[in-house]
């Protein structure tokens, strides 16, 4: 056990919560309510998730976004929302060990799906490099210090050994050390490994609770307004001064038992800054409840949206059945203008000699597939992938997936439709695959478009079967 000065706080605060269980229900429910919040919002924000705190409140108790809130953002927080349970159930069972096959489950939840990423190579030069999902790196990852020095972590040769020695260091420690030192000490540990090439605060923070949790501690949370201190105490551990990190843990430990002693007792949990969260709470759901309504910014980022996170993985997916066809090409209109689908045409107000005379082109703010929107009122915008001649039919057929967004004055219509075309009998069929109407505020998200995905993949397979 280290010897600090606040773990006999920490152990006087314990005792005296023990005597208070078990908590009322309805204590318990609004302490959990509060720590989950904490958790998520701080850990996320921590690692640069730009949701604010009111944003989370009312995505995780409520299910709703505002309209500014990025979907790359909102999945995280609902991934590492989804990971927070994930511990509290494990944690429960006393007879489960800690394994590294739960902590890749635990990264590939919180990741949610690979992702390229801005990094910096071994010289020191900055570099991107793919993020692979519940895998340990297979490139070296560091960070950047304050100093300017390249702060190296456990090389991908390195890594698969030095996270068995971790697990096997817990199991030998966790009958021995303070539960809360132990959580805090292996927090450090994997930190200084870096199994992965992102996620590893996240993970390390969840490991950490899920050892509290596992000995009836209340979860710590690492407040992202405190991250200074954090990263400070963290270096101070780097140069052999371990105590430090350890009593920043137990300082924060302290804060959730007297957070977790206050609502056993059936006292207020609010703190001064809460109040200002229910405020912000408020205005994001009254924001929510607002009608927005079409502007170029707002067709602008519904057509990005559409077209990045819909369109392509859509587009992805058809190219899977490309051995099937003679010929398959991607098509691209704006009422009803074909546009080409890998070059962006410049929109009527450039003069096209200035092209030629190879001049720069000022992209402007709100132009999208060439087209200003400031300057041109556009009602709908269509994808389409045409697959021409299918290789196993005794005749000439060819199938057509569209996808089509119709944009009125406060709402949208988005249909994705399966064309056949049997040129011999010159007989056409459409099907509707997916039809919906959202308002503006309303983006999709990751799994809503799986199910798209799979619905069109079942589509296209079953046509291919019962074709000849």
């Amino acid at each position: 056990m280290y010897s600090t000065s606040t773990i006999e706080t920490i152990n006087l605060l314990k005792a005296e919560l023990d005597k208070l269980h078990p908590i009322k229900i309805e204590f318990e429910k609004r302490l959990k309510k509060k720590l989950r919040l904490e958790f998520n919002y701080n850990s996320n924000h921590i690692e640069g998730n730009t949701l604010t705190y009111g944003q989370t409140q009312l995505l995780l108790l409520f299910d709703k976004s505002s309209g500014d809130a990025s979907v790359s953002d909102i999945e995280e927080m609902k991934a590492h929302d989804l990971a927070l349970s994930q511990i509290e159930e494990m944690a429960k069972d006393q007879e489960r060990p800690l394994t590294e096959l739960f902590i890749k489950e635990l990264h590939e939840m919180i990741l949610v799906k690979p992702y390229w990423k801005n990094a910096i190579s071994q010289d020191g030069n900055p570099t991107r490099k793919k993020i692979e999902i519940g895998q340990y790196k297979t490139t070296p990852n560091s960070v950047r210090l304050k100093s300017g020095l390249i702060h190296e972590y456990a090389s991908p040769e390195e890594t698969p050994a030095l996270m068995n020695d971790l697990l096997e260091w817990y199991n030998s420690k966790k009958d021995i050390l303070h539960p809360v030192q132990l959580a805090a000490e292996f927090h450090y540990r994997f930190v200084c490994i870096h199994p992965f090439d992102d996620g590893n605060g996240r993970v390390a923070r969840l490991i950490m609770n899920y050892i509290l949790l596992r000995n009836n501690y209340p979860p710590v949370i690492i407040k992202s307004d405190d991250k200074e201190n954090y990263l400070t105490a963290l270096q101070k551990a780097d140069t052999g001064d371990i105590n430090s990190l350890i009593e920043y843990i137990e300082k924060q430990a302290i804060w959730s038992i007297e957070l977790t002693l206050r609502a056993a007792n059936g006292e207020d949990i609010d703190e001064l800054d809460d109040i200002e969260k229910e405020i912000e709470l408020l205005k994001r759901e009254k924001l929510t409840t607002t009608t927005i309504y079409k502007t170029p910014k707002v067709i602008y980022e519904l057509i990005k949206h559409i077209d990045e996170d819909l369109w392509t993985p859509i587009n992805k997916v058809l190219g899977k059945f490309d051995d099937f066809f003679a010929e398959s090409k991607e098509e691209k209109f704006v009422n009803h203008h074909q546009i080409k689908a890998t070059k962006i045409i410049p929109s009527p107000l450039f003069n096209p000699v200035d092209l030629f005379k190879e001049k720069e082109v000022i992209v402007k703010k709100y132009e999208i597939f060439g087209y200003d929107l400031e300057e041109k009122d556009i009602n709908e915008v269509e994808w389409s992938r045409k697959m021409l001649s299918l290789k196993s039919a005794s005749k000439k057929i060819d199938h057509e997936i569209t996808c089509s967004i119709q944009l009125y004055d406060a709402k949208y219509k988005l249909e994705i439709i399966g064309r056949y075309t049997n040129l011999t009998n010159l007989l056409k069929e459409k099907k509707i695959l997916f039809e919906i109407e959202n308002e503006y505020k309303i983006f999709f998200m990751s799994d809503s478009i799986n199910t798209i995905l799979r619905m069109i993949s079942n589509h296209l397979i079953k046509e291919i079967k019962s074709e000849e």
